[in-house]
């Protein structure tokens, strides 16, 4: 599509725009708005007050003299009706079913609320993110059932009730007249979905449904704008879900385990990879006919799925003999050449690493990022707090590899045997003291969103100096493209430090750490 991906307000048609926040992952949902004249329709607001804020800022920026009339919420999730108020006088429009959910919903209140009620630790990361306060809920004023002709200005827009599909009363908004559909949470583009409500064949149905409309562009509740194709993209990734998680079921599988075992191909860039464990749970439910698995229940279970697994014993592409680049070391100097030399160096005595030998595939590659990995470990940020950041990247990306070679770092570095343990935890464990909470939930704000929040920055700014905020940014992004070779190429851990574990319990040894820790990291 020619629309860019970009956050903001986007002509997509003639007197036809979307709202759009990238990446579309948890909280960062799409909008949509429809003029005539000086009247116009917003379909959804946003997560929170300022959000909202910032989109109606932008749309009277852009539209001056335009007067909101009326609002169509798309559901009931709170990223798309949370910033109802700012619209005081607005006919605001839902489906009955979804009405009846948003009067119901208390989950803002949760999330703004500091207490020590627990969270998944999704809705944790959320709350870090996000600012709650200030929240008033304000329901729709009318609702309907089946299909609603709204008008603004001289213009038609058709609301068409899909649901229950993502949620209870899910609604399309279709604008015949510039061949636009805001498709509301029942379409996610390079995104993850949720299945809150389902079934899922009501889901397929519904992106059926859009397919036979006329159509040409589709603002998704979260993601690019697309075109029927990223709908028969969406569409193949539910029937893939269902069938996947039916097998599974008939099988005997547990739930866990069929997420964990779920081909991912054509999808394994997708934002939001822990929603796979919902959706096969909520086919699941299906099945089972008893409510069970509950979605808190597999919410609770989220870091449990996402957690650092045994990497698969066959690897895809196989580490290269130590031997063949050997001669690599050539093109290197210093710290960097000494990985490469068996006889000498921090780890004199071992094989070259295996991530290194399986990268060596690719030498200049190789020469190329071995490199930045010394500089970066051998940088401004302290071992600590280098340590630190690189253990909760290499859990959030869910690489077993760096996170047993840097546990053993870690240790060397100082942090103890309970921090080690609780950085799974991650920001929100009430034993963090602040400098390194703040560390822990950048990391994870760039692993979601790929940026830091306002808040998240500040507090950085004030414990580091420019160079080291832009070493921090570096560190985290190298390591996640590390993690995603050896995820990817399920890198073998290197058998001197299995063998090292077995004799060990699992427990760091501080020498041989504290000889690894000479040399980069990787």
């Amino acid at each position: 599509m020619d629309v860019p991906y970009t956050l903001g307000l986007h002509e997509i048609a003639p007197d036809t725009y979307a709202y759009l926040q990238p990446n579309g992952s948890w909280g960062y949902s799409n909008a949509g708005l429809i003029v005539s004249g000086g009247e116009g329709l917003l379909v959804d607001t946003l997560f929170t007050v300022p959000q909202t804020h910032a989109m109606l800022a932008a749309i009277t920026r852009a539209l001056p003299r335009l007067s909101i009339g009326t609002l169509v919420n798309s559901h009931s999730d709170g990223d798309h009706w949370w910033g109802n108020q700012l619209l005081p006088d607005a006919v605001i429009v839902a489906s009955e079913a979804a009405g009846a959910a948003m009067r119901r919903d208390r989950l803002h209140e949760l999330l703004a609320s500091p207490g020590e009620t627990p969270l998944p630790r999704v809705a944790q990361r959320m709350r870090g993110t996000f600012d709650f306060t200030g929240i008033t809920p304000t329901p729709p004023t009318r609702t309907f059932n089946g299909e609603l002709e709204v008008t603004v200005g001289g213009r038609t827009v058709r609301l068409i009730e899909v649901g229950p599909a993502h949620t209870d009363g899910d609604v399309l908004v279709h604008v015949p007249d510039a061949a636009v559909l805001f498709a509301g949470d029942i379409l996610f583009a390079g995104c993850h979905p949720v299945i809150h409500s389902g079934p899922v064949e009501s889901w397929i149905a519904a992106c059926d449904l859009i397919l036979g409309l006329d159509v040409e562009k589709i603002v998704p509740g979260h993601g690019p704008v697309v075109g029927k194709t990223g709908v028969r993209t969406f569409r193949d990734y539910l029937e893939r879900v269902r069938d996947h998680a039916v097998r599974a079921h008939q099988a005997g599988v547990p739930v866990l385990r069929a997420a964990r075992e779920m081909d991912l191909d054509g999808i394994a860039d997708w934002v939001d990879p822990e929603r796979l464990l919902l959706n096969i749970g909520a086919v699941y439910r299906e099945l089972n006919r008893d409510g069970t698995p509950t979605e808190a229940e597999l919410l609770g279970r989220l870091d449990q799925y996402t957690a650092p697994r045994p990497a698969d014993p066959t690897p895809r592409i196989a580490p290269r003999p130590a031997a063949e680049i050997a001669a690599l070391a050539g093109r290197l100097e210093g710290p960097a050449a000494q990985l490469f030399d068996e006889g000498a160096g921090p780890l004199a005595g071992r094989p070259v690493l295996n991530v290194l030998a399986t990268i060596g595939h690719h030498p200049d590659l190789l020469v190329a990022l071995v490199p930045l990995l010394t500089r970066l470990n051998q940088g401004l940020i302290p071992p600590r707090e280098r340590e630190l950041t690189i253990l909760r990247t290499a859990h959030r990306t869910g690489s077993t590899y760096e996170w047993r070679h840097h546990v053993r770092l870690a240790a060397v570095a100082g942090l103890t045997e309970d921090e080690i343990t609780r950085v799974p935890d991650g920001p929100d464990h009430p034993d963090w003291n602040e400098a390194d909470r703040v560390l822990l939930r950048a990391v994870d704000e760039l692993c979601e969103v790929h940026t830091l929040s306002p808040a998240t920055w500040q507090e950085l700014t004030t414990r580091h100096s420019t160079p080291q905020l832009l070493e921090l940014l570096a560190l985290v992004g190298t390591y996640v493209l590390v993690a995603g070779i050896l995820n990817s190429c399920r890198v073998p851990l290197d058998g001197w430090l299995a063998e090292a574990e077995a004799v060990g319990a699992g427990k760091p040894d501080a020498a041989d750490g504290a000889d690894e820790a000479n040399a980069v990291r990787a």
